[in-house]
């Protein structure tokens, strides 16, 4: 794909990830150098799967002779029940834009429908803060980021 064409051949249009709405782009012409575009609400990013293929290290669940997985005695540490082994995988190349400007521009060069659909209220929309535990200096008792007292729970 030459300089000069580079754009204006994805479409938006409005998804959910997990329980949020938000919205993805599609391609719409088979030069586009994306399979898929999708906005990440809760991390306030847009997230660009490319055609490009790379090889990636994965982790895999272990399969039995029937195809069926294979439990592990007790949890890994990433919390996995399964048996589980490393394979190379290809893989689409993704690209994470976080800052909006970037985000921004790159809607308005490859979506045809930039201009009527409202994608910025999307963009809008704060991702939710981390939750903080704070201590009184001096008082010993532990608080959440409002203030208020934290309960042991037994």
């Amino acid at each position: 794909m030459s300089q000069d064409k580079a754009g204006a051949n994805m479409r938006l249009f409005t998804t959910y990830w997990g329980q949020e709405e938000t919205f993805r782009m599609m391609p719409i012409t088979t030069d586009c150098p994306f399979m898929e575009v999708i906005y990440h609400p809760s991390a306030g990013m847009l997230i660009a799967m490319s055609k490009t293929m790379k090889q990636n290290y994965e982790m895999l669940p272990k399969l039995d002779d029937d195809g069926e997985w294979i439990h592990a005695k007790k949890a890994k540490r990433n919390g996995s029940k399964m048996k589980e082994e490393r394979r190379l995988m290809e893989v689409p190349q993704e690209h994470y834009m976080t800052v909006r400007k970037e985000q921004e521009e790159f809607i308005a060069l490859f979506a045809t429908n930039a201009d009527e659909f409202d994608f910025k209220k999307f963009l809008d929309i704060e991702p939710p803060k981390e939750s903080a535990i704070l201590q009184k200096e001096g008082a010993g008792q532990l608080l959440d980021e409002k203030g208020n007292p934290l309960v042991a729970v037994k």
